[in-house]
């Protein structure tokens, strides 16, 4: 018998349910999806996580220096929410898929084992575990990507530039991800033991691997400079 695990996404929802800001990727995504509970050649396993750790945890060296904690205000101090699952959570998650047949020909909406945390609190707890005598944080106001997204596209219609329509999905994509919760509540989708806090506890004594496609205020001369100081 063969078995198919697919590494999806937990924000394909937003294009089953056709939410105003869903995006190309996850309509591809949610395509492919389709296509594989079509066929019956082989059975299937699809894991939607809502996020990994390090796609959070971006912003931990420039705090260190002093930096605040930027997070998007969607208005009274709200921010976006969410229960990541650890990288080696996950992989447990998908051969737990292989071995439990309740699991086939199912989709499996997967986060980690907190009960989920906003921005607002992410950035509390990271002060508080580089010891700082207070969290520095700044809210921006998410109405600044319309005017980003839009000044783009705009640019992107007049010159005909496929790099500026890549810019303005990129900023789309930011946008999504600055308003949409990516938490499961049900404890059927909670999984592993690794909680955010503790990945903070241990990046913040032994630095991370720098990656420019999750790191959104960081840089890399920041996580060198961090591990160095390390």
């Amino acid at each position: 018998a063969r078995h198919f695990v697919l590494l999806s996404a937990y924000c394909v929802r937003s294009a089953e349910l056709q939410h105003p800001y869903a995006l190309q990727f996850q309509y591809a995504k949610k395509a492919f999806e389709e296509k594989l509970r079509a066929q019956e050649d082989v059975t299937y396993s699809i894991i939607r996580p809502t996020a990994f750790f390090k796609s959070v945890s971006g912003q931990l060296e420039i705090v260190d220096q002093g930096a605040p904690f930027v997070y998007f205000d969607l208005g009274e101090g709200k921010s976006a929410t969410c229960n990541p699952i650890s990288e080696p959570d996950l992989a447990a998650a998908i051969v737990d898929t292989i071995a439990d047949p309740a699991r086939k020909n199912s989709i499996w909406n997967l986060g980690g084992p907190d009960v989920g945390m906003s921005m607002v609190d992410q950035g509390k707890m990271i002060a508080d575990i580089l010891g700082k005598e207070e969290a520095k944080l700044i809210g921006v106001p998410i109405g600044l990507f319309d005017w980003i997204i839009n000044g783009i596209q705009g640019l992107a219609n007049v010159f005909k530039s496929e790099k500026l329509e890549d810019a303005a999905e990129l900023a789309r994509i930011g946008r999504y991800y600055a308003l949409e919760d990516m938490l499961t509540t049900d404890a059927a989708e909670k999984y592993g033991k690794t909680t955010l806090r503790e990945h903070y506890e241990r990046i913040a004594k032994e630095g991370q691997e720098y990656d420019p496609y999750t790191t959104v205020f960081g840089s890399k001369k920041a996580k060198e400079e961090f591990a160095a100081r390390k």
